[in-house]
């Protein structure tokens, strides 16, 4: 028993070393399939803790239905954490993605110990469940999808590039934000986005929703410049977003 519950606090502790690390990396861009799997290998260290912690008490109390509360509401809060249009601004403030890993791992704690502790097996399932659903997101979950053809062909060739358009006068306007990433953005990043100083946009949808992509614009990490407010309006980021969205 006294072994288990040392083995218990040393993968607790070696989960809790391993969220700290945005301390010493600081600001990052990860795609978001990554940040997801990265947040996956934390679930999964805290439940475990859990599940070892749990095991050596016999008792449970499945007559108090606060363990089982706790056990099904806290895999939501890990889910919510994990909402990919926040990685944005997490990854560029490392105390926040500290807290954010933190909170990650507090939730899948009590997601197994909750769950054991109300009924033995209860916190496998409610664990396992958890572990799933963040590994499975990252196979999909909050990756937007690129911008079609017929979303870019529906707009008029001949769209002005104006910059005080409202932004969210319908959809995404992709051939004004082709205009505008032309004039601004492909000095640095390629006529086709493809990279020269900066580093290439292909596949940006892969690594940012659209949200996403215009939280970076408007907030960006050095060298990158910022063009938000001063050349570039709310509407031009947006478009310009979704147009990198396509690439």
């Amino acid at each position: 028993m006294k072994n288990m519950r040392l083995a218990a606090g040393g993968l607790l502790g070696l989960t809790i070393v391993v969220a700290l690390v945005p301390l010493v990396l600081g600001p990052v861009d990860l795609p978001t399939a990554q940040h997801h799997l990265l947040h996956a290998a934390l679930i999964a260290g805290a439940l475990i803790s859990a599940l070892l912690f749990a095991a050596p008490s016999h008792k449970t109390g499945a007559a108090h239905y606060g363990w089982l509360l706790v056990a099904i509401l806290s895999p939501v809060v890990v889910m919510m954490l994990m909402w990919p249009s926040e990685y944005a601004w997490f990854e560029q403030h490392p105390g926040g993605h500290v807290l954010e890993h933190l909170s990650i791992i507090a939730f899948a704690f009590a997601t197994g110990y909750a769950g054991q502790r109300y009924a033995a097996g209860i916190g496998w399932v409610t664990g396992l469940s958890l572990l799933f659903m963040a590994i499975a997101s990252a196979w999909g979950f909050g990756v937007a999808p690129a911008a079609t053809g017929a979303l870019a062909a529906s707009v008029p060739a001949g769209s002005a590039v104006a910059s005080d358009a409202p932004s969210n006068a319908g959809p995404p306007n992709v051939v004004r934000g082709a205009a505008l990433f032309s004039q601004n953005c492909a000095v640095c990043h390629g006529v086709q986005g493809a990279g020269g100083e900066g580093p290439s946009l292909k596949d940006e949808r892969t690594r940012k929703n659209l949200q996403q992509a215009q939280q970076w614009i408007m907030n960006p990490s050095a060298p990158m410049p910022k063009l938000y407010p001063g050349t570039l309006s709310r509407a031009d980021v947006r478009d310009v977003a979704a147009y990198v969205e396509t690439l």
